[in-house]
């Protein structure tokens, strides 16, 4: 858990190891939302994230509840052809 200063304009700096993790970099656009006892920022919500991996990519193909994405998708139809 990472704890943060407010400054005066109301900016919050995000820790560089959250950044490279969900790979957010200068110009990045990110989802704010509360309830009633949090604030919760996200990555914008056309990046989407891979559960066990936490890649982040910006074009992904559903399967079922999965997501996968297109470069994974290629390989693994390259697979079943036998390539």
């Amino acid at each position: 858990m990472h704890t943060n200063r407010i400054n005066k304009l109301g900016r919050l700096v995000i820790p560089k190891d959250l950044l490279e993790i969900f790979q957010l970099q200068e110009g990045s656009c990110v989802d704010i939302r509360h309830t009633d006892t949090q604030i919760i920022i996200e990555p914008h919500k056309n990046a989407l994230s891979v559960p066990i991996t936490e890649k982040i990519m910006k074009e992904a193909i559903e399967v079922g509840e999965a997501r996968i994405s297109k470069e994974d998708m290629k390989g693994i139809v390259a697979y079943m052809n036998g390539e």
